[in-house]
């Protein structure tokens, strides 16, 4: 069911969410979270539902979609919002938030009406994150603030900003990303010879974030200087780990969803390396609510600039 309310307030919101629900038979309970998703405009609101829908069904949660207030200075204050519960919104409930002619000036107050009691809030930027995501008016509501400099195409200013302001609590998609990649490297140096890396090359898209945070995790942990090269496809393409006694190499082909282990003296093997979708990312991020220690110290490495010619 879907409901389209216009001139209204967060407490009306609430008051016909209430209403839906009990007309679609939909209920909060068991709802483990409130999900705040920050779109930049009404194109691209769908697609970052879609994403936040999925990961729902792994983590059932109410989602309140905000478009940001793009007419402040405008002659009339108004606030129109758009409800789906039951078949339109699957196992979640969505609240469609669209301020206008001023009323976004304090997103917060929008917003905490519709908040669930005693439940975590985690906040999602599907494009564009404030420089400082835990001093943002929206990302003070949250104990998880979840970036995307994915969305980006010159993402290593992004990253230095978000470093240079990281709070606990903060993370960042591209390094979901990152998950499967970091779990195979680890995998390769946890067998015998157990030498020691000499050196590492990393190759992937120079417009992708992933690309620069598995660079400075790697250089990070093997204290080892790590270059970078491009790519021509999306996301990372191939990691090479230099020792002695030969290279470790693991390689996705571009276009390719499995990826080739090479290892001296082994026969090389093929494992599964899919480019993760934004729900798989998002279902990750909301897997643990907690800060992310690895990624603050990731993020910490970028922003002192680790990794050479960043």
């Amino acid at each position: 069911m879907i409901l389209h309310l216009s001139s209204t307030t967060s407490a009306d919101v609430a008051a016909e969410l209430d209403s839906l629900r009990d007309k679609s038979g939909s209920v909060a309970l068991g709802k483990v979270l409130t999900l705040i998703v920050v779109a930049r405009n009404n194109e691209s609101i769908e697609a970052a539902l879609d994403a936040a829908d999925g990961a729902s069904l792994s983590h059932p949660c109410r989602i309140i979609a905000y478009l940001p207030d793009r007419q402040p200075d405008a002659h009339e204050a108004t606030l129109s919002a758009e409800l789906r519960v039951g078949g339109e919104a699957g196992v979640s409930e969505v609240i469609i938030l669209r301020p206008e002619g001023g009323a976004g000036i304090e997103p917060a107050s929008l917003l905490l009406p519709l908040l669930l009691p005693d439940t975590p809030v985690v906040v999602w930027w599907s494009e564009d994150a404030p420089a400082n995501p835990a001093k943002d008016p929206i990302g003070q509501l949250a104990q998880r603030r979840i970036s995307n400099s994915i969305a980006n195409t010159n993402p290593v200013p992004v990253l230095k900003e978000l470093a240079k302001n990281y709070t606990p609590g903060d993370t960042d998609m591209s390094w979901a990303g990152c998950t499967l990649w970091r779990g195979y490297l680890a995998a390769m140096l946890d067998e015998p010879p157990y030498e020691p890396v000499e050196a590492v090359a990393v190759q992937g898209s120079l417009e992708h974030a992933s690309t620069y945070l598995i660079s400075a995790w790697l250089a990070l942990r093997l204290d080892v200087p790590v270059s970078i090269s491009n790519s021509e496809g999306y996301g990372l393409e191939k990691v090479t780990m230099k020792r002695a006694s030969g290279d470790l190499i693991l390689h996705r082909r571009v276009g390719e969803t499995t990826a080739l282990l090479q290892r001296p003296g082994r026969q090389d093997q093929r494992v599964n390396l899919e480019t993760r979708t934004q729900e798989h990312r998002l279902i990750e991020e909301l897997q643990r609510l907690d800060p992310d220690v690895a990624y603050g110290h990731v993020l910490e490495a970028v922003g002192s600039g680790v990794i050479d010619g960043c």
